[in-house]
Parts: C-alpha cells; structure tokens; sequence
C-alpha cells in the first residue's frame, strides 16, 4: 500500500454470539501494524441490507413492526413483543463510489433480504457477484427495483430469474392489500408502526409495473422467481427513490418482504456462515471419531489382562511348584508381563493406527436442477501425536471455523486470509483425539439434480450430478414418501417405480413420524426423523442413518425439513468429493448427502 493510499480488506470470520474478536494487521515481516476489538451480540429482528449510499429505505422502516411467524433459535428477538426490522448499509469506496460488499456468500449471514437497484447489479462482477448469486441460490432473497430499460436485458438478471425480461402490466396479487401489524400493546418502546394503507398513492400508481419473464410469476411486490433455493423478486415500485420511499403502500410491501425472507429461514438446514447456539455436535464428531470405531479394543485388552492374571498367577506358580522350585516363577513374571504389555499396545495400535487421517461429514442443499448448492462441510483430523494442524478452506469463496476441539486442549487456532483464501492455522491437534472444522461455502453438483412433474401426474428425477445417488427418499408434497436404493449417473427416475415407504415395515414408522408438524413460532416444521432411517437405509447404504441422525442434530430442532407444496429428495452421493488427502493426512471416509428442494431442470 503506497504512502498516502488506503485498501479495503474483508477478512470472513465465523463469530459465535457474544463472542470477542480481535483483528490485527501484520507487514510483510510479521510486525503489528494496528489491533483493533470487536465484540458479537445476539442478532435481533428481521434485517434488510439496503445497497444504498443514503438509505431512504432506513429513514422510514429501520425499527418497523413486523410479525414473523419464524422463531429462530439463534436469533433473539429483543425486548419488545413483536421484532422489528433492522435495514442495514454498506460502506461505500471513496475513490469508486462502489459498494464494498461481501466477496463469500456466507458473509451475507447476518442479511434476511438484500435490497439493491438494477444498475448496481448490472455493474457487480467477479467475488462480489458470485457471492451474491451464492446467496440466494443458498436460501437467501434478493429485492430489485429496476433502475434502467436496459438492465432487463443484462445476462445476471437474466441468469437469477431463468431467461429475458420485459415490462408487462400490473399483475393482481401485487395491488391486494397487506395488513401491516398492529402495534404492540402495553407500556414501553412502541418501534416505528406502519399504518394501513390499502392502496398505493396516484404518484405511486403511476409508476408500477409489472414484469414477465423466465421463471417469474406474479406475486404480491411485483413479480418473484425462485433461483436455487431462494427467491429474487422484481418490485413493482421503486422503494429507494421518491415517490414509492416514502408511501406507507410502498413501505408495507418491503417490510412483508423482509419477514417473508426471515420466514423462508425454516427450509434451511444450514444457512452458510450461520452461527446458532446450543447445537448438538456430538454425534457428528461420533461419525467422524475413530476412537468410535475402536471399541472392540477396550473389550480384547479386557480378556488379555484377564489371561495374563491367571497364567502370571496360579498357572505360573504352580507350574513352579510341581517343578521343586516356587521361586522360579517369579524370574518368569517379567516374561509374562512384557508379553501381556506388547499384545495390549499392539490391540491399541491396531484399533488406532500409527498414521493420522481424516473423515470428511458434508451436507450440499440445492435447488432441483441447480449445478451449485450451498455447502456445509465437518473435516475430522485425527493424529497420533501432539501436533499444530493447518487447515485450509475447499476453494477461495468458503469460510472456515473450529466446530469440536481436541479435550483439554486450549483453543489457539488463528485464521490467516491471504489471495489463495482463508487458512485456520495453530490448530491443536492431540494424540488420539479428534479436532473438527466447519467449512461454509458453495459445492458443485455437476449438472445438477432435476425433478420436474410429469403430465401424468408422476415426478421425474433426473441425476445429472456426476455420481451415483445411494439412499434415496424421494418425499412427494402430497405426504407420501418413494424409495430408490441407486439412481446412476444420468439415469431418470419417476415416483412410480420407486419403493412405497408406507408399504414397508421400517418405512411405515418414519413416515407417520415426519407427517405431522410440530409447531415452531407461527408455522408447522417438519422433523427429518433420522434416527427412524437406519433401517429403511442400512441396507443399501451402511451408516448413512447415523449421519443423517448427526446432521440433524447439527441442524437444531427449528428446521422445516419438507417445506409444504414442493417434493424433496435426499440421499448420499457416492464418491464423495473425490479427494484423497486433507491437510497432509489420508482421508479414510468421505460422506456427500444431499437434499434437493422443489421443481427445476430438464427431464
């Protein structure tokens, strides 16, 4: 940096609420250029990530009253009765004008719906726009107004609703009326309360449109379209400019908007760069734990202990005594001691191992048809000896983070972000333990995995990911469940020649299980029911139940694991990621599951 300049740098870190961080700034010589202290705090309401150097957005929204029906179990929602909506900013570049936005998908964690003009897209390029598209394929909802005729023809916008644009009239759904909340009764902190207003004021009218499209469909804030597993709406109006930034019609609709994205939270298993609290990571660090496996060993040193104790004891010594000589058979203790001592380490060394490894546990969930999904990858090491690990992220656009340390072990890890991405470094490692990392990130699945309804009524699913499918459950929106022990690479399914779940004993429980919702907030989820799958699957796929199970749990309790209306299709993808090594040591499992969420792609 020359003298005089300034640089913008984004470091991805991986905060748990109420934590602490400190950020420090290094020359090329390892010195300490400046420190600075950053603390976490519970994220409160719904959060609208206006892109907007003067926000007019937050001048009349920031602090409004909406009702969500989600209760997320990581986010609080603060003092007041009813959340409120929080619209954030970005920094801008003082030399460009530029946004400075995030350049990883996960960074965009903290955002329920990102809100941006067309001519702003149009001019995103490289990490920021593929961060950005990560996002929403991640679950994420982006809100555009468009700003220019010729953005609809600009191959992003494009690309997010699935083909050209063009103006088109104002669709019904968006001119019904939306009944804002009420306000909250009692004493204290009223927030900002938006008024009825059951229709858009004459200046406001005059300017809504409606747009055609790709996927695009009408909806209540102009036109909507689904891009992996989130949305990206087309707005009727302007919300960033006079006159729809300050008409209570216009202020509803962004609002609703806002706590729609909060609701959609519930589809997701794992939101990339999410943080919640009180998870249970115990049985995936199960899955990934050699010691689980090494059990047995416990059981035989058991039995050579208790062989050594009867021929060191009464064999030895009266061998020794119908021999004339009883003090011979303590010259032969240290014999049977060292023998007994060997065979026990060598049972040790054959239940662990001499070599380190790792074990790999990752969940892809992506849109039917979509070639990408967000990922959520748990790397276990498990070495031999003490040791500091380095451990690097997937590819450049992950974030990393320490899930289970090593027992009484001191957490020293530091995260260095350079070009090549970012690196855990100072990762401590103990003899014979496990140490898991979390990565975020998005995942290829080749040509992605299609389900389209057929006219017969059928559903269609077609494997184009590059892997053989294993395990899987196809679950139809009508509640009822199909089962495929295989699906190749390439090979098209339908509904109809898999294998009824209800017809099948191990299945019958599972499904009455996951039928029925239970009640989070305001809506209805649905379990996974992992722990009722090992029998439906074991046969096919040995273990996969167990990792379902150690997803779940990992997932937390809030999740919807069969959204209403659409079908959904998990299983495992044979191969895994295809590497053999991480962080120099060999990788001795490597589990891929996917879940697949509603209709896309070609048949």
């Amino acid at each position: 940096v020359a003298a005089g300049a300034s640089v913008h740098v984004r470091v991805p870190v991986q905060v748990s609420p109420f934590g602490d961080l400190e950020v420090r700034a290094l020359d090329e010589r390892g010195a300490q250029v400046s420190s600075h202290a950053l603390s976490s705090t519970m994220q409160h309401g719904v959060v609208l990530f206006d892109v907007s150097e003067t926000s007019l957005v937050r001048g009349g929204l920031h602090e409004a009253l909406v009702a969500p029906l989600y209760l997320s179990p990581g986010r609080g929602s603060g003092s007041s009765s009813s959340p409120a909506l929080w619209v954030g900013q970005p920094r801008y570049d003082s030399a460009t004008g530029d946004p400075l936005l995030p350049d990883r998908a996960a960074l965009y964690s903290a955002a329920d719906a990102v809100l941006m003009r067309t001519d702003t897209l149009s001019r995103l390029q490289g990490a920021e726009l593929e961060a950005l598209a990560g996002y929403v394929l991640s679950g994420g909802t982006l809100a555009l107004a468009v700003a220019r005729p010729e953005d609809l023809r600009h191959p992003t916008l494009a690309a997010l609703v699935g083909g050209q644009v063009a103006r088109a009239g104002v669709a019904p759904p968006t001119l019904e009326e939306i009944v804002p909340p009420p306000a909250p009764s009692g004493f204290g902190k009223q927030g900002n309360v938006l008024l009825p207003a059951p229709s858009a004021s004459p200046a406001v009218a005059e300017t809504l449109s409606g747009w055609s499209g790709g996927n695009l469909r009408a909806s209540a804030y102009g036109s909507s379209a689904f891009y992996g597993l989130g949305e990206v709406h087309l707005l009727a109006f302007d919300p960033t400019r006079p006159p729809a930034s300050s008409d209570p019609w216009a202020k509803i609709r962004v609002a609703d908007l806002a706590r729609r994205a909060y609701d959609r939270r519930s589809t997701i298993v794992f939101r990339p760069g999410e943080e919640a609290m009180g998870l249970d990571l115990d049985p995936v660090r199960r899955e990934l734990d050699p010691n689980e496996g090494s059990r047995w060993a416990i059981g035989v040193s058991a039995v050579l202990l208790c062989l050594y104790a009867v021929l060191a004891g009464p064999v030895n010594f009266a061998r020794a005594a119908r021999q004339g000589r009883p003090l011979r058979a303590l010259r032969r203790l240290p014999v049977y001691a060292a023998v007994a001592f060997a065979a026990i380490v060598g049972v040790g060394l054959a239940a662990k191992g001499v070599s380190g490894r790792a074990r790999h546990l990752t969940l892809i969930e992506a849109g039917a048809g979509m070639s990408k999904g967000a990922v959520r990858r748990f790397r276990g090491f498990f070495v031999p000896r003490a040791e500091e690990l380095t451990v690097r992220t997937t590819d450049a656009s992950g974030v990393i983070s320490t899930a289970v340390q090593a027992e009484l072990s001191e957490r020293r890890d530091r995260l260095v972000v350079d070009r090549d991405g970012a690196r855990l470094t100072k990762l401590a490692a103990l003899p014979w333990q496990t140490v898991i990392v979390r990565e975020d990130g998005v995942a290829p699945l080749g040509d992605g995995i299609a389900i389209v309804a057929d006219p017969s009524g059928d559903v269609l699913v077609t494997n184009r990911s590059g892997r053989d499918l294993r395990g899987g459950v196809l679950w139809i929106s009508t509640g009822t469940a199909r089962y495929f022990a295989r699906i190749r690479d390439g090979e098209q399914v339908s509904s109809r020649g898999g294998v009824d779940v209800g017809a099948r004993s191990e299945g019958q429980r599972w499904l009455s299980h996951v039928s029925f919702g239970r009640r989070v907030g305001g809506l209805d989820v649905h379990d996974l029911g992992g722990g009722l799958l090992a029998p439906l699957l074991e046969p096919d796929a040995p273990g996969l139940g167990a990792a379902w199970l150690a997803i779940e749990d990992a997932a937390g309790s809030a999740v919807d694991w069969f959204p209403a209306g659409v079908p959904v299709l998990f299983g495992q993808l044979d191969g895994g990621e295809g590497r053999s090594s991480d962080s120099g040591l060999r990788i001795e499992s490597d589990r891929v599951l996917v879940r697949i969420v509603g209709y896309g792609g070609r048949s």
